[in-house]
C-alpha cells in the first residue's frame, strides 16, 4: 500500500486526536481522589511487607 498525503484528512485525524487527548486528560484529572486513594494503599501495602527495622 502506497501512503498518498491528504492534508484534509490528516488535518481531521490530527483534530480528532487532540480532543480525545483532552477528554482522557480531563477525565485524569476528576478522578485524581480515586487515583491517589489507591496509591496510599498500595504504599501502606508495600511497607507492610518490608521486614521490620533492628534497632541497635
Amino acid at each position: 500500500m502506497i501512503y498518498t498525503p491528504d492534508t484534509a484528512v490528516d488535518r481531521q485525524l490530527l483534530s480528532q486526536s487532540r480532543e480525545l487527548v483532552r477528554e482522557g486528560m480531563a477525565l485524569l484529572r476528576s478522578t485524581d481522589y480515586l487515583v491517589s486513594g489507591q496509591r496510599l494503599r498500595d504504599e501502606l501495602a508495600q511497607e507492610r511487607r518490608k521486614p521490620p527495622h533492628r534497632d541497635s
